[in-house]
């Protein structure tokens, strides 16, 4: 069901699942595409990649294969972008191509670092402001989190040092006291064993629970220890734009999600949303 938007310009739609968690604690977020906009646009980088290596059959168009490609991107999305290379090597060869999923991997994120790099130069030389690269209200709704005395914690399936490093570049680490993790290993990562063991360090249970992502790998685990899971959909080309990226929602949706965002706006108004308040 969709909430109404007015007087509110808040996005949202809940789900059947969705129910409100008055005792919240921790929040958890992803951090590409969720928080950070530093890496917009990989979507389309990756197609970039990708395309001119995967076979075409006979019955199928070009559109058909972007459309397929996408849907394997986002059902990856929130897991190490090594495992994805692996698979899309697998259907590749299944399709009689060739493919090394080093080589694949090697390419788009050279592309995809240059990109960021550059993003990286226009915060520290002070061409934008830090909130130019976060997801829209994203600063906000973080601070009125801290304000209710939620614990925020950052939870990535990208490279923990990357992470770190575009977390500080954002100024957002210093809302997290030290919880700011990405994968050390991808072969091995998983965020719901992350999750578990958060959980048990920091003594909370799934009742006080709520997770925000845009990778059907957090909705799944949050919703395997019974937490709120929140789909943010973000806009990856135009931030701010409060419109839901239908590409990603489907896989979200069959992912569990609780409910769905475009965007952070009205932090106050989502967070008693999510909260019951």
């Amino acid at each position: 069901m969709r909430v109404p938007t007015a007087p509110s310009q808040l996005n949202i739609e809940l789900l059947p699942s969705f129910s409100p968690r008055p005792k919240a604690t921790h929040v958890i977020f992803d951090f590409d595409g969720t928080l950070s906009w530093i890496r917009h646009g990989w979507p389309e980088i990756m197609q970039e990649v990708m395309r001119p290596r995967f076979p075409m059959r006979e019955e199928e168009t070009n559109e058909d294969i972007r459309q397929h490609l996408f849907r394997e991107m986002y059902r990856f999305n929130g897991q190490p972008t090594p495992l994805f290379m692996a698979e899309m090597a697998e259907q590749i060869r299944a399709r009689s191509g060739e493919a090394d999923p080093a080589e694949m991997l090697e390419s788009f994120l050279g592309a995809l670092n240059q990109h960021a790099l550059s993003r990286h130069e226009e915060i520290r030389t002070n061409k934008c402001s830090p909130d130019n690269y976060i997801v829209y209200g994203g600063r906000s709704f973080i601070e009125a989190l801290i304000e209710a005395k939620l614990k925020i914690i950052i939870l990535s399936g990208n490279p923990h040092d990357q992470v770190n490093e575009e977390a500080d570049l954002l100024d957002i680490s210093r809302y997290c006291e030290g919880h700011v993790y990405g994968h050390t290993h991808a072969e091995n990562f998983s965020k719901q064993s992350v999750m578990e063991k958060l959980m048990e360090e920091e003594g909370f249970s799934s009742e006080n629970l709520i997770a925000i992502g845009d990778g059907a790998a957090e909705i799944k685990a949050t919703k395997a220890l019974g937490g709120l899971a929140v789909a943010i959909c973000s806009d990856e080309e135009n931030n701010g734009s409060g419109v839901i990226d239908e590409n990603k929602l489907p896989i979200l949706l069959d992912g569990g999600a609780d409910c769905v965002i475009a965007d952070y706006r009205e932090p106050t108004a989502l967070l008693n949303l999510l909260t019951g308040k």
